[in-house]
């Protein structure tokens, strides 16, 4: 008897296993996407303009819309998680707008609520022209990822996004944006990124810094042309230590750079470029043990880096360095072989930058990007340049360059996309050369001394 109840009991869970098995294997996936959802879809097109036929596969067949296009459900409930209508803004602008006649456009219909399970709305690159931000977005509990950059919105964020406690991604950047306060954001416990690109946050100024402190999971905040005009000097401890992208270029800070920033260890890239900064760069920075790209430079020209001391960091990850618009004194520096990752190096706009460019430069095997305003050598172009085989863009913009441009060392920079060279005072002619070069697509020999015509037929080897 105790045999028979063991075989028994021995048979249901075999059974229970092969159903678990059967279900999970696929035979019990969902066909289609639920009928009260596809409803929901159908009423929010409705109120959809789309002259350039974007969503024209939402009507090929009614029953199955999670295979209309933007849309992903969820392969064993059905349910809808994924709405993604971006348009792909190649081609799409005119006069810094969206083109309602490739985009969508319109009103979001309040129905889109109903998607009970939705985590991904993607609606940038649209046209939902003189449009707010719908308040009833704060409703939809499940999102994890929401972007409506540049998409046409306009007017003030609504505060109610903060309902949004599991969000991970933020991405609102637009021009016609804005926000009184931010302190919402800290009821989004689980934020990773932040972009806010353009979003005026002139009256948010006075407190943004301590919002940011109270979001302690984030990793990306990109500010940059917001119009934020202060930056709290000081800061209590640090809660946002897992930053790794910290972007606050063209604002309108009118101070010393924060020491405080310097305790991100996890810094990646971190890019203040075109504010008022002024004073020391706070040499910390040098010793942030993670960083790859630097962008620095005030646009008073009042910013000063020790540029000999600030190279004696730990730079060996440093891949983008911009020190544009600072007071940099001296030439660059021999000790520049230490930042043996760098792959970008820009200098444009300082003015006080003279001397020449070491050989050392060509132990940056890595460069690709480099980028010279106004340093003034007074010489031929540096030989050890054509020494950097991987180099894509050159720029030497108003450098006191002289002399010829020397054919039979260009043509060894196969790797160059673009050359810009105007206002130096290089002459004789342009070398034929150039048409080895069958990457290059931007070149800039304009305001020069060079004589001489150049046939179409130099350029016939270049692919782009």
């Amino acid at each position: 008897m105790e045999s028979c109840y063991s075989q028994q009991r021995g048979f249901l869970i075999s059974l229970f296993l092969l159903n678990v098995l059967i279900y999970w294997g696929g035979y019990g996936k969902v066909s289609g996407c639920l009928d009260s959802e596809r409803k929901v879809l159908t009423t929010f097109r409705k109120a959809l303009n789309d002259p350039s036929n974007l969503l024209s596969s939402w009507d090929d067949d009614a029953s199955h819309c999670c295979k209309w296009r933007g849309i992903t459900c969820h392969n064993i409930t059905g349910y809808v998680v994924k709405l993604d209508l971006h348009t792909h803004y190649d081609g799409i602008f005119i006069n810094g707008r969206i083109d309602p006649a490739f985009s969508l456009s319109g009103r979001i219909d309040p129905a889109l609520v109903q998607l009970k399970h939705l985590q991904f709305l993607d609606l940038s690159y649209n046209a939902f022209y003189g449009t707010p931000i719908p308040n009833f977005l704060g409703g939809m509990k499940e999102l994890r990822h929401l972007n409506l950059s540049w998409a046409g919105f306009s007017g003030s964020i609504p505060h109610q996004l903060g309902n949004l406690s599991k969000l991970i991604s933020l991405k609102l950047s637009s021009s016609s944006l804005s926000a009184k306060n931010l302190w919402w954001l800290t009821s989004l416990p689980s934020l990773n990124y932040l972009h806010m690109a353009y979003v005026n946050l002139s009256m948010a100024s006075h407190d943004w810094v301590h919002v940011m402190n109270n979001c302690p999971s984030l990793v990306e905040l990109r500010l940059p042309y917001c119009g934020l005009s202060y930056i709290s000097p000081t800061l209590p401890p640090v809660n946002f230590t897992s930053l790794r992208v910290l972007g606050l270029r063209f604002n309108n800070f009118n101070s010393t750079i924060p020491n405080w920033i310097a305790n991100f260890s996890s810094l990646v890239y971190l890019y203040l470029s075109g504010n008022n900064f002024h004073g020391e760069v706070p040499y910390r920075f040098s010793q942030l043990p993670n960083l790859e790209g630097l962008g620095l430079g005030s646009t008073d020209d009042n910013l000063r880096v020790d540029w000999s001391e600030f190279l004696e960091g730990s730079w060996w990850k440093l891949k983008i360095l911009d020190p544009s618009f600072s007071q940099l004194h001296g030439g660059i520096p021999n000790s520049i072989w230490n930042m043996t990752s760098l792959e970008s190096l820009s200098l444009s706009f300082s003015e006080n930058i003279t001397g020449s460019i070491p050989r050392a430069i060509t132990k940056l095997i890595n460069l690709e990007t480099l980028s010279l305003y106004r340093y003034q050598m007074h010489a031929a172009i540096p030989d050890c340049l054509y020494e950097l085989k991987n180099l894509k863009h050159l720029r030497l913009r108003d450098c006191m360059l002289t002399g010829p441009i020397p054919a039979a060392r260009l043509g060894g920079l196969s790797s160059l996309e673009e050359l810009h060279l105007p206002g130096n005072q290089l002459n004789g002619t342009i070398p034929t050369t150039l048409g080895q070069l069958s990457n290059l697509c931007r070149l800039d020999l304009s305001y020069n001394s060079l004589t001489g015509n150049v046939s179409e037929s130099v350029f016939e080897n270049l692919k782009k």
